[in-house]
């Protein structure tokens, strides 16, 4: 599972995309390495029929943060969505994590914050 470089969890999205039951993946690609990815890029219309960006896996290797490769992935993303008539996208991010700051950086705005204490812990 050497495909993008360390990402297991965007394994079985390769493998989607190279049988066509998904749409692109989206790299950033470092000295013939990818460091980041965000994907599969699919839109849908919602219960009002608007079409929306659904939700994308996203991620960029530690080692490679901190180049811009997080923001440069977002905005193909959004470019992508805008291109395929998205008009909106839906996001969840960790508080405070990487994601989360970068959409704060990137002028969006929080619909709240929903805390699950327990749900991976089983603590209360």
């Amino acid at each position: 599972m050497r495909w993008l470089g360390g990402f297991r969890s965007f394994a079985f999205l390769h493998e989607r995309m190279r049988a066509g039951k998904t749409g692109p993946v989206l790299t950033v690609v470092h000295e013939g390495r990818v460091a980041g990815a965000i994907g599969p890029m699919e839109t849908m219309p919602d219960a009002a029929g608007i079409v929306r960006l659904l939700p994308q896996y996203f991620g960029v290797l530690p080692q490679y943060r901190g180049r811009g490769y997080g923001r440069a992935l977002w905005r193909a993303a959004m470019q992508w969505g805008h291109e395929h008539g998205a008009a909106y996208q839906i996001l969840q991010t960790a508080v405070g994590g990487a994601s989360d700051w970068l959409c704060a950086a990137e002028g969006l705005a929080s619909l709240g914050v929903i805390l699950q204490a327990g749900v991976l812990t089983g603590e209360p």
